[in-house]
């Protein structure tokens, strides 16, 4: 399910899940020190093109290695650490994480839409239904559909519900190209 035509209006923002679309996925594990936050390539040209398309630009984040107490460098340090990589200009609004393990039922963690309201308060300007919400998991996917955000999905297989793209720099490239 490719070749999709997206209407980015001036309202719009894009939510970006970070382990698997940004940094590369530690399989079974977590990012719980700044040596293992590995930048994926293709982020700093895809955001290149994003950043001016879309009026905010959110990270959105499960960080359950934090509420097991498995962090050896504080999420704040990891993320500053990923924003040092990035140039200025490309950093996004804000990046928005859950702590919490999977069993709380917090509202925070994804899949619940958590994340995309605290999202739409502090950034009132931007309209979640005009929203794109780029991930790699189906709590990503079913985050997206509950907060009413259009959900694109990371994968190098084609899922027959979603919109599907390689990587964050091919749905990048797929808003430039006509």
């Amino acid at each position: 399910m490719n070749s999709p035509t997206f209407l980015i209006k001036p309202n719009s923002a894009l939510f970006i899940d970070r382990d698997g679309v940004i940094n590369k996925l530690r399989v079974d594990d977590y990012v719980k020190q700044l040596n293992e936050f590995e930048l994926l390539p293709e982020v700093i040209p895809a955001l290149k093109i994003l950043r001016p398309l879309f009026k905010r630009i959110f990270v959105v984040t499960n960080q359950q290695g934090i509420g097991k107490g498995l962090m050896i460098n504080s999420i704040e340090e990891i993320h500053t650490h990923f924003l040092d990589l990035l140039p200025s200009n490309l950093h996004p609004d804000k990046i928005y994480h859950c702590p919490h393990l999977k069993d709380a039922g917090c509202v925070c963690r994804k899949p619940k839409p958590g994340m995309a309201l605290k999202a739409k308060y502090d950034f009132p300007e931007i309209e979640l239904t005009n929203s794109i919400m780029i991930g790699d998991s189906q709590s990503d996917m079913e985050f997206a559909k509950s907060a009413g955000i259009l959900p694109v999905f990371i994968s190098k297989n084609s899922h027959p519900e979603f919109l599907t793209f390689s990587d964050i720099l091919a749905f990048a490239l797929s808003l430039v190209q006509k």
